[in-house]
């Protein structure tokens, strides 16, 4: 039950709306009198279940209550031998909330709402799940899985079995038989089992018959399709999946009321023969149009009474059986009884199951052997045997597709047509369209997971015991495992039901299948062996079913929607009767209806009028139920029947029948248009006379929403059967639960409809396609409840596609009157509420929808011909029209027309001349970019409008202000509409409240004069007429830009790319700003030859400082530029010539002061014009030698100069050669005689260099252009700090850009750091707390990391310079003081445009940086002092630690920018100068590794170290006696942490961890004193223990470490503490390097 155990307020509220109360009699007599029970008087039963001699009832309040025979225990009672005659109260079930109650032929179980099982009664079989033979009260089963507890949700109880379904879908037995499922052959099975064949698998019902037992499974979920790409649909052509592997096993499809299967599947799992025994034969399967005879020894004996396998009268043999045919009827009979030994011919039935028909040669002359008497011919399509009588109604289709393939070598169409379908499904559908055939898109997809209609696709298996075909397997075979019922894979089964020998299967859709025992009429037709379809009277339609030893009760809808129960089968002998006190009448007849009837009466005949009929073989309504009142479900065992019926007192059951009566009436309307007709407008040859015509696409849609809305019908049907039979809780309905999908669903089909509509569909379609249609006449009668015949094919066909709209009322007034039944504040009348008010608005919306595609339909066929072809689309409807309400082009012609449509997507100016007759010529606007506004009347021109589009503006005028008013209302009203993805096609009458729409919006628009070009068409956003905000240009040679526009051209950020020119080069990209349609800012250009340009445009040319990357030959430029070409100072490294230039271009030549450095070390400066060097110069080789006078390029000495060799040595004279050819010579060798080293190179090169000033200015004005400077003039910081915001606004939509892309960029990351750099620090308070110097910090330290940022970009420029410039060939020694003067401007510069943001900061441009020198006693004492004060002594930290103190004298521009930048610069700077210092630092290692090789005490004693020093850690102290073979155990702290100095990037850094090794000297020494005042240092006991912590520290580079902190380090420290540290080290590193170590 669906309850679940859910004891909720709410539902609680809904059962108080039903009092169902228990009936039971016996026979379909009209004098029959269905007996209530007293007890349940008062008491609200939901569920009645019979068992041989006993009977069960459950309650709302979940009580159980059994009577009748207890000698097995099955009353629960707790005794055997009791017998009651009334119900009487499970007490053992008391508090465990049940909500199903089942009963077997001897015993009894429930369900609980926590899934628990309780069985009682015989068990002899197991069939309780126990070993005990028999239990008299309530014992739970226990079901143990070691995935987890299985949650039981059903239960069905047989003879000797019992099957339990769980929430996952899984199926669990126990008893004995081979109904069982397991395997286990007759074997008693106590403790329950889980059935394997169904894993992986989700079973959805359960029922169990006598001795076998059914289940539906739903079907294996395939891809979703669109139902347009297959001829059929789900009802008349599915198939089913192998279990094993997961391929269709099989497919089924409906051939006038013959179910077709073809199963021609061979599981690879399977090692079994390719064909089949034939003992398993499915007479659904066969060619059954002959009627098999009792003995196959007789064939002209008659047929048996049973009529098992004979078609019914009116069963229509289609086309597709003929094509297999025998000539001679006779000689086919002869066949069955040919013997080749004398034997007669077995049954079918009694061949050997395990037998298998030979294969490849053998098999076909096996098969040519048997069917000799046969002759197969094809069924011509305009001639040929077409005679209903076949052979061969034994033998399965697979087998029959076999002998024609042996047969034919050709093979089959259909063969040939599944080699070329797609796996898994039909060919998809193929539309002509330009005489191509295109795939059309789905429609279905949209709702997929929304609406899950797999309770839908469903499938049957059968198993057990199989003696009167029960199984429906087509034999009478016994099966121990589950097999799939095929006939009823394609039917929508929902409910099973199994008696003693016969089952009934009840589909979505109202239809009901019967097989098995047809002795006494029970099934309601002749056949027997295969599910065939039980025809109704009235073709009332089945929902329930119960059935009984020998007959059947069906629950149909009846008038006025209250159920009806019919009875099929063998009623109690007449005696049984009489004593049950009925008298023996006729059965009582439904009186002759006046009214129309809504359905037709089929040609089932009525029963005659007799005094007694021992059975019904046709259904025959039990009228007198009526009296019982609104029959909710039934239940049958033996001879009895029950029911639980609800008199409908509050009226609340008869509004619900009515609700789901009239959801299962539309639900059988739309599958039975879906299965014919829909599928004869699915049909290829159907389409085809809609190629090329605006009607194809429209009607397909609409048939592929028919199809989703039908199965969302369907759905919704079967959840309301199950409120009715009290399975479901009302509010769980999805048609409640999502009532906005829902309703969205029928929106989207009205739509479809009306769109249909207005291009007057379907009288097009009825007519092209009539003659597919008339197939149909029948169903179009039957649906329309016409007896005339149906000629005209058009309105019939739009009557059926509205039935689904019809219904949207009728939804809207019965929820409406179901909210009443509840409380005020309850959860179901809010959902009832609000479900029919949205049921009411779609039926507004609908109405309006209608009126409107009537209205425009009307236009079409009014407006003339070639203009409605042109204009006629299947959305469009007509908003205004100037005939109507006129509108004139101000300022046309006298002899021109004009003729203005308001459309709801367009506005259209239709223009003629008075000579000619129609309309030449029109042009439409799209809405989306039309822009209207008023015009205020002058003298000439009153009453006027202008409509603004892209390329042309229009002026028109109305004939009044009220007219005017309506157009322009209208015309925005509507604009507005297509803005906002509305629909509202309606005119709206009155202007209050008006809103225009938005001016700028999003189009779509190829422009025939673009300033760029012709024929370029934009797709973005749109002002007035013009491109402006984002979106794409696209050009008809290929190119495109995707970026910002304003006014029509590109400005802002973009993305642009031209298509190459052939096949050698690639496409030229470019991606950075622009300006009025024009590159300008920063970029980055792909050139088509492979070069990259990175850097600043202007006017469409590079400009400004940029990057330069060529491919061949591979060189890279950085520098400054103008007009395309290099042009100021800029760096070169040429790859191919294998040498550097640093200095200034002018048009792409060297051209100035500059100097070159070649990949062999060979340095040489001078001037250059023109790309060649002349004049004085000077050049120095790698080894030192050095040349100074006149040089050319080469380079080549040329004329008088001076060579000085490495030693001092000199010649002076005349000079002529190639530097690295030969030189010729004429001048005088000098020796060098002055006292000292050779001079210096540093004080001869530079002079033909430019100043550290010079170069990169270029960089720095774009840093001052972004932050709002103007030429010469300083920007303020106010404006500066507004051009910061702009910038990180167009930043932050450059990003944006660049994820549409999906560029490989950090775009969070960046993101983020643009939302914290839009913080602004607090500044311009004219001082600097401490406080404020942190949140600076932090925010410059973010800055030069975000590219976007003015900072940032400046920060990128330089070290892109810096490492242009001096790695590579650049890292040469001569070129270290250039790189150190560089960084010592770029620190300078950095820090005035800084100040341009942060103007507090202290101005050092115009003051001289002089250190304070500290006047220092000549005998120095350092003194730390106490460790709680050396805080205190640090320099500045007596300021720094009160946060409000002015610390803005403390800041300089290196403590400021040194942590930025140096660490960006240090890996190049550090290069240079371990190039420089490498024989130096190759000396100082060698000293180094040997005075590690000394022992701690040997090296202290040896560096002089006081022996008071000798200090060494804790640990070592425990072995005194090794203390002289340690090594490395003293001050390892001050060690570690001197190490760090060459992690540390900045020289002020570096000196920290100087400071920060002192200290922790300071701190061991400490600590081992035996008094407590602090130790004064003195240099004497200092610099040889800091000589050891130097030693040991290892340092490599220390030299260059110490020559970058003395060339980079503030001024203001120089001569402080932190300047004595540094000499300390500097003076231990040269004691190092000179210190004569030839004893050790």
């Amino acid at each position: 039950m669906a309850a679940n155990g859910d004891d909720s307020e709410e539902k609680t509220v809904e059962l108080s709306k039903f009092h169902s109360q228990p009936y039971s009699w016996k026979g379909f007599l009209s004098t029959s009198v269905p007996s209530g029970y007293d007890l349940f008087t008062k008491k609200d039963v939901i569920k009645i279940s019979l068992g041989n001699q006993h009977t069960a009832f459950l309650t709302s309040d979940h009580a159980v209550y059994c009577y009748g025979s207890g000698e097995h225990g099955q009353l629960g009672h707790g005794k055997f031998s009791d017998v009651t005659k009334k119900p009487v109260l499970v007490s053992a079930l008391k508090g465990e909330n049940v909500i199903d109650v089942v009963c077997g032929a001897e015993h009894t179980g429930v369900v609980c709402a926590d899934g628990i099982v309780f069985c009682w009664g015989n068990s002899t079989k197991g069939q309780c799940g126990t070993t005990e033979e028999k239990i008299n009260t309530p014992k739970q089963v226990t079901l143990e899985d070691k995935t987890g507890d299985p949650f039981v949700t059903q239960l069905s109880c047989g003879d000797s079995h019992t099957l339990a379904l769980t929430n996952q879908g899984q199926v669990w037995a126990w008893g004995a038989g081979s109904q069982l499922g397991c395997g286990t052959g007759n074997s008693v099975v106590s403790t329950p089992q889980k059935l394997t064949a169904f894993c992986g698998r989700k079973v959805l019902k359960i029922s169990c018959g006598s001795t076998f037992s059914l289940a539906i499974l739903q079907k294996v979920k395939t891809s979703i399709t669109s139902s347009v790409q297959s001829n059929g649909t789900e009802e008349d052509g599915d198939s089913s999946t192998c279990i094993a592997c997961d391929e269709d096993a099989f497919s089924v499809h409906e051939e006038g009321d013959t179910l077709v299967v073809t199963d021609n599947h061979i599981c690879v799992h399977e090692k079994k023969s390719v064909l089949p025994s034939l003992k398993s034969i499915s007479p659904d399967s066969l060619d059954g149009s002959v009627q098999p005879k009792k003995k196959w020894t007789e064939p002209n004996e008659a047929a048996s009474d049973n009529g098992t396998y004979t078609l019914d009268d009116d069963d229509e043999v289609s086309e597709a059986e003929t094509q297999i045919r025998v000539t001679n009827l006779d000689d086919a009979d002869k066949s069955f009884t040919e013997e080749k030994t004398g034997d007669v011919v077995p049954r079918p039935n009694e061949l050997d199951v395990d037998s298998r028909l030979p294969l490849n040669t053998t098999a076909k002359q096996y098969l040519m052997k048997q069917l000799r008497p046969v002759k197969l011919v094809s069924s011509l399509p305009n001639g040929g045997d077409r005679s209903p009588n076949k052979i061969f109604n034994f033998v399965p289709r697979m087998l029959l597709s076999g002998i024609e393939r042996l047969i034919s070598p050709q093979g089959t169409f259909l063969g040939n047509l599944k080699a070329i379908m797609p796996k898994g499904g039909t060919a998809a559908p193929l539309v002509r369209q330009n005489s191509i055939l295109v795939e059309l898109p789905s429609m279905r997809s949209l709702y997929e997971g929304i609406f899950d209609d797999s309770p839908l696709q469903t499938e049957v298996w059968s198993w057990g015991r199989g003696t009167m075909g029960q199984l429906g397997q087509g034999d009478t075979l016994e099966r121990p495992q589950p097999a799939i019922i095929k006939q009823l894979s394609s039917k929508g089964i929902v409910n099973v039901y199994a008696g003693t020998s016969h089952c009934i299967a009840v589909g979505s859709n109202g239809q009901a299948f019967s097989w098995g025992a047809s002795s006494d009429g029970q099934l309601g037709h002749t056949g027997q062996l295969v599910p065939k379809r039980i025809k109704m009277p009235g073709n009332a339609l089945i929902w329930g079913a119960a059935l009984g030893s020998n007959h059947t009760l069906l629950l149909t809808d009846g008038p006025s929607f209250q159920p009806d129960v019919y009875y099929l089968g063998k009623q109690p002998s007449l005696q049984e009767l009489r004593n049950e006190g009925l008298t023996p009448e006729s059965p009582q007849r439904e009186p002759k209806e006046t009214t129309p009837k809504r359905r037709p009466m089929s040609s089932v005949s009525k029963s005659p009028t007799v005094k007694y009929a021992a059975r019904a073989k046709q259904p025959e309504k039990m009228m007198f139920m009526r009296k019982s009142g609104w029959v909710q479900s039934v239940a049958a065992r033996g001879d009895n029947c029950a029911c639980i019926s609800d008199k409908n007192s509050s009226g609340y059951a008869s509004i619900l029948c009515e609700l789901s009566g009239t959801e299962r009436l539309m639900y059988n309307q739309l599958s039975t248009i879906k299965a014919s007709i829909l599928k004869s407008l699915q049909n290829t040859d159907t389409l085809k006379l809609l190629a090329n015509s605006t009607y194809l696409y429209p009607l397909r849609k609409l048939l592929d929403l028919f199809v989703t809305l039908t199965g969302v019908v369907g759905v919704h049907s079967a959840h309301m059967t199950g409120a009715v039979q009290r399975t479901h809780f009302l509010g769980d309905l999805p048609l409640l639960l999502k009532a906005k999908d829902v309703t969205g669903l029928f929106e989207l089909y009205a739509k479809a409809l009306c769109d249909f509509v207005t291009l007057s569909g379907f009288k097009h379609v009825g007519g092209v396609a009539g003659e597919i249609l008339k197939k149909h006449e029948s169903t179009f009668s039957e649906l329309l409840t016409k007896e005339e015949k149906v000629t005209d094919f058009g309105p019939a066909l739009r009557k059926l596609f509205q039935i689904p709209i019809v219904r949207v009322k009728s939804y809207a007034y019965l929820l409406g009157k179901l909210q009443l039944y509840f409380p005020e504040d309850s959860h179901e009348r809010q959902l009832l509420r609000e479900s029919s008010c949205m049921w009411e608005n779609v039926q507004s919306t609908i109405d309006a929808s209608m009126a409107d595609a009537e209205e425009t339909k009307a236009f079409w066929d009014s407006c003339p011909t070639k203009l409605a072809e042109s204009l006629k689309l299947p959305e469009r409807r007509l908003i205004r029209d100037s005939r109507k309400i006129p509108l004139q082009l101000v300022g046309a012609g006298r002899l021109s027309s004009n003729w203005f449509l308001l459309f709801n997507d367009s506005f259209v100016h239709a223009q003629k001349t008075a000579l000619v007759k129609n309309f030449t010529s029109h042009t439409v606007h799209s809405l989306a970019l039309v822009w209207a506004e008023p015009i205020p009347d002058t003298d000439q021109v009153k009453n006027a409008l202008q409509l603004t589009m892209p390329e042309k503006t229009l002026l028109l005028n109305a004939n009044s202000q009220t007219e005017k008013a309506e157009w322009l209302w209208s015309i925005n009203q509507t604009i507005d509409a297509v803005l906002t993805a509305g629909r509202e096609t309606a005119e709206v009458k009155s202007p209050n409240g008006r809103v225009p729409p938005k001016l700028a919006r999003p189009g779509r628009y190829t422009f025939t004069n673009h300033p760029q070009g012709k024929d370029v068409t934009f797709e973005g956003m749109w002002l007035t007429g013009k491109p402006h905000g984002s979106g794409a240009l696209t050009w008809p040679d290929g190119r495109k830009y995707s970026g910002n526009l304003i006014n029509g051209l590109q400005n802002g950020f973009g993305w642009s790319i031209e298509p190459a020119s052939d096949a050698d080069s690639k496409a030229r990209v470019y991606q950075g700003q622009w300006k009025e349609g024009k590159k300008e800012g920063r970029g980055f250009l792909r050139h088509p030859n492979g070069d990259v340009y990175l850097g600043a445009f202007r006017e469409d040319r590079c400009c400004g400082n940029g990057i330069l990357q060529c491919v061949s030959p591979a060189s890279i430029y950085v520098g400054q530029w103008e007009d395309d070409r290099f042009h100021g100072y800029g760096v070169k490294d040429d790859s191919l010539q294998g040498e550097k230039y640093m200095g200034f271009w002018a048009d792409d030549q060297r051209h100035g002061d500059g100097f070159v450095i070649t990949v062999d070390g060979v340095y040489y400066e001078g001037s250059f014009s023109q790309d060649k060097l002349q004049g004085n110069g000077i050049l120095v080789s790698e080894d030192g030698t050095c040349f100074q006078g006149q040089l050319a390029s080469g380079p080549t000495l040329n004329g008088k100069g001076t060579l000085t060799m490495p030693n001092g040595d000199y010649v002076d004279g005349v000079f002529n050669g190639k530097w690295a050819d030969e030189v010729k010579i004429n001048g005088t060798f000098n020796k060098y005689t002055d006292e000292g080293p050779p001079p210096s190179l540093a004080r001869m090169l530079g002079q033909n260099t430019a100043s550290a000033d010079a170069k990169w200015s270029d960089i720095f004005s774009e840093c001052w252009q972004d932050l709002g400077g103007d030429g010469e003039s300083k920007p303020d910081c106010m404006r500066a700090w507004s051009s910061v915001a702009a910038l990180l606004a167009v930043g932050k939509r450059e990003l944006e850009f660049l994820e549409a892309l999906q560029a490989e960029v950090d775009i969070p990351t960046m993101r983020k750091a643009i939302e914290e750099l839009e913080r602004i620090p607090q500044h311009n308070r004219n001082v600097i707390t401490t406080n404020d110097l942190k949140d600076i910090e932090k925010y410059l330290s973010k800055a030069v990391d975000l590219p976007i940022h003015p900072l940032g970009r400046l920060t990128e420029n330089l070290v892109n310079a810096f490492r242009a410039s001096y790695v590579g060939i650049g890292a040469h020694q001569l070129l270290l003081p250039y790189a150190i003067e560089e960084v010592k401007c770029f620190i300078k510069k950095t820090y005035q445009i800084i100040r341009i943001l942060f103007p507090e900061l202290p101005d050092y441009s115009n003051k001289p940086r002089t250190p304070v020198v500290e006047q220092t006693p000549a005998d120095f004492y350092y003194d730390y002092g106490d460790a709680s004060n050396k805080e205190e002594k640090k320099e500045g930290q007596a300021k720094l630690g009160n946060p409000d103190e002015d610390v803005s004298q403390l800041i300089t521009p290196e403590s400021l920018l040194h942590p930025l930048l140096l660490p960006k610069l240090c890996p190049a700077l550090l290069t240079m100068y371990a190039v420089k210092n490498s024989d130096e630092n190759d000396r100082y290692l060698d000293r180094l590794n040997r005075l590690n090789r000394q022992l701690d005490m040997s090296l202290m004693a040896y560096l002089g170290v006081d022996q008071k020093f000798w200090l060494f850690e804790d640990s070592v102290y425990s072995e005194p006696s090794k203390l002289k073979e340690m090594k490395d155990v003293s001050y390892l702290e001050a060690i570690h942490t001197l190490e760090r100095i060459s992690t540390a990037f900045s020289p002020a850094d570096k000196l920290r961890v100087i400071e920060a090794t002192m200290e922790a000297i300071d701190v061991k020494v400490q600590s081992k004193e035996e008094e407590e005042k602090s130790h004064v240092w003195s240099m004497d006991d200092l610099f040889p223990l800091f000589q050891y912590v130097v030693t040991r520290a290892r340092i490599a580079y220390l030299g260059s470490e110490i020559q970058f902190i003395e060339d980079l380090m503030d001024p203001g420290i120089i001569h402080g503490r932190l300047g004595i540290l540094m000499t300390t080290l500097k003076a231990c590193y040269v004691q190092i390097c000179n210190e004569n170590l030839t004893h050790l």
